[in-house]
């Protein structure tokens, strides 16, 4: 492990949402390029950081960063270079000088315990006073945030997005249930969460836990493309991924529909089986489901006539024929808005479509096709 201290003298570059950036650090009278995750760093500060030299290609040496501390100036000079540099929004190089030259070594003090009294520099209001007090202690606070999530093993990366999300509630927020930050964030997924609670000394049999597995576990359920799962199988995942059996957990998912974050719904043809949603997911189903109900459009004449047209296929082509299943399905399409044609391969899906084409044809009618893969639209084509 690779260490080195000095002052941030330029941020080339930062990305405000996740907190990379790029710095210029001074160290022993050298120029050093840090890179890695600096939440709410500032040029004119003294930062402690390890982590590893590497050779960039285009940029030379580098220090890839993954740990570091922002490092309190200690002398007048130190704070005069800190205040100097822009860190704080309002304060330049001259009226950094005068604010040093007034409270000398009693400068870091005044800033953080009694920042009225910078007021009696030339050149600062009370608002202005008040303002830097403000941004001083914001930055105390991210340091102090960033410390005590560190302290449950939190990356730099999700320590800024969680204190992002929650401000100074974190610490409330984690010690009540450390599996919000799964319910709230994106990217952070069950196991990190229950990671850092088990750190904190969150039990397995909590609920908190068992309440945010189930989210969980529905969530993965919906990238299989799934809108619910049975609570039979819900059970089962639940057992696999905690490692126990997950107790009263019916009452748990009424809980949690009260709540409105899922619906549960009686299989139609099953009294024993319940379906598990999640409640935006069993919305979208729905709407859907009333979407597709709104294409379905009935056309009651048209049945004769594709009637007829299928026998004129079979008559002037030969080896054009139809099973009864085929039959069926082509002339529902053309007394309905809307059809749902499936089968494995070598059923006759293709030969079904290509007749629906014809009669449409015979029609007149324009006919629009489109497939959602390559090999699809080939097949159709």
């Amino acid at each position: 492990m690779d260490s080195l201290s000095g002052f941030v003298e330029k941020i080339k570059y930062r990305n405000e949402e996740n907190g990379y950036a790029i710095l210029s650090v001074e160290s022993g009278g050298e120029d050093y390029v840090l890179v890695g995750t600096f939440p709410m760093i500032s040029e004119g500060e003294y930062i402690s950081a390890e982590g590893h030299f590497q050779l960039h290609p285009t940029y030379g040496e580098q220090l890839a960063v993954e740990t570091y501390e922002i490092k309190t100036p200690e002398d007048s000079a130190s704070v005069q270079r800190y205040l100097s540099s822009g860190a704080v929004k309002g304060v330049g190089e001259a009226l950094a000088k005068r604010i040093v030259k007034k409270f000398k070594n009693d400068t870091l003090r005044i800033l953080e315990e009694e920042p009225e009294r910078l007021a009696e520099v030339k050149g600062i209001s009370e608002r202005l006073a008040m303002e830097i007090a403000g941004q001083i202690e914001e930055k105390r606070e991210l340091r102090r945030a960033m410390l005590f999530l560190s302290g449950y093993g939190i990356r730099m990366n999700l320590a800024v997005k969680i204190y992002q999300r929650y401000g100074d509630e974190v610490y409330t927020l984690l010690r009540e249930n450390p599996y919000r930050i799964a319910d709230d964030l994106s990217g952070v997924g069950f196991q990190t969460a229950d990671e850092i609670a088990r750190r904190m000394g969150v039990r397995a049999d909590a609920e908190t836990r068992i309440r945010s597995a189930v989210l969980y576990v529905l969530r993965l359920a919906v990238q299989e493309g799934h809108c619910y799962l049975p609570t039979s199988l819900l059970t089962e995942r639940l057992k696999a991924l905690l490692r126990l059996e997950p107790e009263n957990l019916r009452q748990l998912l009424l809980d949690l529909q009260m709540e409105k974050r899922l619906v549960l719904r009686r299989a139609p043809n099953d009294a024993e089986e319940t379906r598990v949603y999640l409640a935006n997911y069993d919305r979208m189903e729905l709407h859907v489901a009333a979407m597709l109900k709104e294409l379905d459009i009935r056309e009651t004449t048209g049945h004769t006539r594709a009637e007829e047209q299928l026998a004129l296929l079979e008559e002037e082509e030969a080896g054009f024929v139809l099973d009864e299943t085929q039959r069926r399905a082509v002339l529902a399409a053309v007394q309905s808005g809307l059809l749902v044609i499936t089968g494995g391969p070598g059923t006759g899906k293709t030969t079904t479509i290509n007749a629906i084409i014809r009669c449409f044809e015979a029609e007149g009618a324009e006919i629009l096709l489109a497939a959602p893969t390559g090999r699809a639209a080939a097949r159709m084509t």
